[in-house]
Order: C-alpha cells, then structure tokens, then sequence
C-alpha cells in the first residue's frame, strides 16, 4: 500500500488540477491509516470535479442508523431477501478481503456461505454522498442491491 501512496503522491505532483489523481489519492490514503490526508485528498478532487463529491463522514453510530433506516424503507422483495441475514457494519474491506478479490472500493460485501452475513462498508458511501442527504441515498441503494 504504501508503494501505491508515493505513487498517487507523485500523480498529483505532477498533474495538481486532475480530480482524478486526488480522488485515487483520497482512496489509498484512507487504506494506509491517514483519514485526515484522505479526506484533504477528496476534498480537492471535489474542488477540481463535480462528479467527485466531497466526503460527508459521519460516526458509527449515526451510520447504523442510517442503515436501519435504510432497511425499513425497502421494498418488501427487499427485506425478503435480508430475512435471517445479520448485517455487520465495516469501515474498509480488510486488506485480506482485497487480496482475495474483493474491491477495494466494494459498497458491501454479501458472502452467503456458511452463514448469511451482508457486511455494508461505511467508508464508499461516505466518500461519494456528498450530502447527508446522498449519504442515506447511496446506503439505501447498497442495501436494495444486496
């Protein structure tokens, strides 16, 4: 991870004005344990593009609740689907989840095998909600495509 750091670093070095340079360099510092630099990163990638909102971050506890909101507003086919599956909310996909296939930037994480676990990852929505508004948006979104 750090290889990818000095490399997202150099990026927006090299070109300042690419969102996209920033945004990856929001996404990888945030892997790398240094949230404030990531959200400094997204914050510019924000100033450089409107399709790259600024991060809306938001404690654990108001992300549950989010997400329990986000449930009772789903369509009956829905909450059908979640019937006898625990949701356990995560920060990131842990670094051996990535190294397993998952995406790194994965909204939620559904193995249904042994057992039915949907893990909803707090950090993608907030760093595409750009509103609390678009935060339970995008949480509700996840949730229905779960």
């Amino acid at each position: 991870m750090h290889d990818a750091l000095e490399v997202a670093q150099a990026a927006c070095e090299h070109k300042p004005k690419d969102a996209e340079a920033w945004w990856l360099l929001g996404c990888i510092s945030r892997y790398t344990a240094m949230p404030a630099a990531s959200d400094d990163a997204f914050r510019r990638a924000s100033q450089l593009s409107r399709k790259r909102p600024a991060p809306v971050r938001v404690d654990p506890g108001r992300f549950r609740t989010l997400v329990e909101g986000a449930v009772a507003q789903l369509s009956t086919d829905a909450r059908r689907r979640l019937e006898n599956t625990q949701i356990r909310i995560e920060q990131l996909p842990a670094l051996d989840q990535i190294r397993s296939g998952v995406s790194p930037d994965a909204g939620s994480l559904r193995p249904r095998q042994p057992e039915a676990i949907l893990t909803p990852f707090q950090v993608k929505p907030e760093n595409r909600g750009g509103s609390a508004a678009g935060l339970a948006r995008l949480v509700g979104r996840t949730l229905a495509r779960a």
